[in-house]
């Protein structure tokens, strides 16, 4: 049974962990998603790298989350929907579950500040941040010297086979010797726009990636080989999340991982 001296539970999380809060004792339910509705601060390359290491309890963060386009209109609606279900609860608690992706920034602040406002309204209040000290967010703009981002951001020369909002696909580059493009003819890099170390990261980009190499290689036809890597140990060269989308035909004679017959593969890996 819930503590009876609450009848506002608020929970804020991440919903890339996977583990939301357990639902209260008899509560009626509301849930705000953050994730695409309020810019998250270490995604804005205005701020400072120590954005990434902060939580929405920092008075820097808080400040920027409150000041954030569309944040009092969420407060503000969430304020009234809450007040309207504690009429309704008839006595019963009610839960509040805010998220955003990482459960660090957005959604301890806006949890927050809609629990200031209740209690101004005369409501018991907890507020609950059940992700707020899991690992720092990774920054997904440009970094100084990555390869890929100077050609998503900068103009670097590159060969575009597709674009899309969130991706774009690539031919590799020649190699210097023979001027190959990849292991076998078509071979293609699938590269998200926004700079992510490698597929572990963030698994909502590491799908998207995925997602748009899995519609080319429909839309080309053929068979193919999907590969990624996160490591040196695993042959990753670049640290830009990308996808290979080889073509394959009958003896074409590549040996997976990446021993080509010349020995050279004229891709970034």
């Amino acid at each position: 049974m819930e503590d009876p001296v609450f009848d506002v539970f608020i929970d804020s999380f991440g919903a890339r962990w996977q583990d939301p809060p357990p639902p209260r004792d008899r509560a009626a339910v509301l849930t705000i998603n953050l994730t695409n509705a309020l810019l998250n601060p270490p995604d804005d390359p205005a701020l400072a790298d120590t954005v990434a290491q902060q939580t929405g309890q920092d008075p820097e963060v808080r400040a920027y989350v409150l000041a954030t386009p569309g944040a009092a209109r969420i407060i503000t609606d969430a304020v009234h929907q809450l007040t309207a279900l504690r009429t309704a609860a008839d006595g019963r608690p009610v839960q509040l579950l805010v998220n955003c992706w990482y459960g660090r920034h957005r959604a301890p602040v806006i949890a927050d500040a809609i629990g200031r406002r209740m209690r101004t309204a005369g409501a018991r209040v907890q507020v609950t941040h059940h992700h707020i000290n899991r690992p720092p967010v990774p920054r997904k703009h440009p970094r100084p010297g990555c390869p890929f981002c100077r050609i998503i951001h900068d103009g670097a020369p590159a060969e575009i086979v597709r674009e899309w909002p969130d991706a774009l696909a690539i031919l590799p580059r020649a190699d210097q010797h023979d001027g190959r493009r990849g292991c076998t003819d078509g071979h293609l890099l699938v590269l998200p726009r926004g700079h992510v170390a490698d597929f572990t990261v963030d698994p909502v980009v590491s799908a998207t990636v995925q997602l748009r190499a899995a519609d080319l290689a429909r839309q080309l036809g053929g068979q193919w080989n999907y590969l990624t890597s996160c490591g040196p140990d695993a042959t990753q060269t670049v640290f830009h999340l990308h996808g290979h989308l080889v073509p394959r035909r009958a003896g074409d004679g590549l040996a997976l991982p990446w021993t080509h017959p010349t020995s050279r593969t004229g891709a970034a890996r």
